[in-house]
């Protein structure tokens, strides 16, 4: 697995699946992956894609996942940055480096909402917006059917049919501390 070290400072095509319920769900990460020279409404950027799988099952007993998209950057006006600042509890320092594959296997309570693309309004997804810490004892074990490998062919499949992949500016390199109450 790569490094996914960062410093401080969806597809188009509707299917149908059993989408989770709206609110509150204990949840566990189960893999994360990256996306580089992605084409966004602001250019080309990395990004990374977090994999939760929910407590709550499915009508077919697996369990609902769900997938929370991030620019890779924890600058700190980016999603990414605000929605692991609430799930750690805690700001991080200027300067402060953090390995995203950390959080694979770190539970929390994942809270969804439900969002329409602006393009089309009649479509709804359940997707996170927030996480927020959730005591060790607590976090669901993960069904282990996550497979990284084909959810990134799955974004590169989709890149390549929306012409996405342009070249992406190289994040500057970054220094590590360490993280002293916080699971990950």
């Amino acid at each position: 697995m790569s490094a996914l070290t960062l410093t401080a400072g969806g597809d188009n095509v509707a299917t149908e699946y059993q989408q989770p319920p709206v609110g509150d769900h204990k949840a566990i990460l189960v893999g994360i992956v990256e996306s580089k020279n992605e084409q966004t409404a602001y250019g080309p950027k990395d990004l990374v894609f977090f994999y939760f799988e929910l407590e709550e099952k499915m009508d077919d007993g697996r369990p609902f996942s769900v997938r929370a998209k991030f620019t890779k950057s924890l600058n700190e006006k980016s999603n990414l940055y605000k929605f692991l600042n609430k799930w750690r509890g805690k700001p991080f320092a200027a300067g402060e480096q953090f390995d995203l594959n950390e959080m694979v296997g770190v539970g929390c309570i994942l809270e969804l909402i439900a969002w329409s693309p602006k393009n089309d309004p009649s479509v709804i997804r359940h997707l996170p917006d927030r996480a927020r810490p959730l005591p060790k004892k607590e976090w669901p074990k993960a069904s282990g059917d996550f497979d990284a490998a084909a959810a990134s062919e799955r974004i590169e499949k989709w890149k390549e049919e929306n012409g996405s992949a342009q070249p992406a500016a190289t994040p500057a390199p970054i220094e590590r501390t360490e993280d002293d109450d916080v699971p990950f």
